[in-house]
């Protein structure tokens, strides 16, 4: 905490510099995942009934732009973990965990959607999910070797 006093910095710019410098890089694929889990945990409409609204409920997309966006959603978290995991370990090490996270994750998620009112799993959303993981890879591996600086 020393370095809060000495250099005058908040709380926030410390932890941004902190994941910057690939110390707390491992935070940010995670905090994404609660941010996926946390939408996937409102609830619908179940089979035209009346039920309490959740707060959240206004997030809750139509059905047909849930499916698409687990791509995206999927491939950003994909991204995350490329991105995070490459300071730790050999590429193509960082690339199975990844897919293994990710898709874990994806397969987790869909199991917990059964539990909440209105909602389900689905074998599709699970392979969208993984659509999307190799996706994120593909995108990280392009912008690698295009030299671009990942942070």
């Amino acid at each position: 905490m020393h370095i809060l006093r000495n250099k005058g910095a908040g709380v926030l710019d410390y932890l941004a510099g902190a994941v910057v410098a690939r110390r707390l890089s491992l935070v940010v694929p995670v905090l994404y995942m609660g941010l996926v889990l946390m939408g996937a945990s409102i609830p619908a409409a179940d089979n035209g009934l009346e039920v309490e609204r959740h707060f959240l409920h206004f997030l809750l997309l139509p059905s047909l732009l849930q499916n698409l966006v687990h791509i995206p959603a999927y491939g950003l978290l994909a991204f995350l973990w490329r991105w995070s995991l490459n300071a730790y370990m050999q590429a193509g090490t960082a690339v199975v965990l990844t897919l293994v996270l990710t898709i874990g994750f994806g397969v987790f998620q869909e199991f917990y959607q059964t539990m909440i009112p209105g909602r389900y799993g689905s074998l599709s959303d699970v392979l969208s999910n993984a659509l999307g993981a190799a996706l994120g890879i593909w995108v990280f591996s392009c912008l690698q070797k295009r030299g671009q600086r990942l942070v």
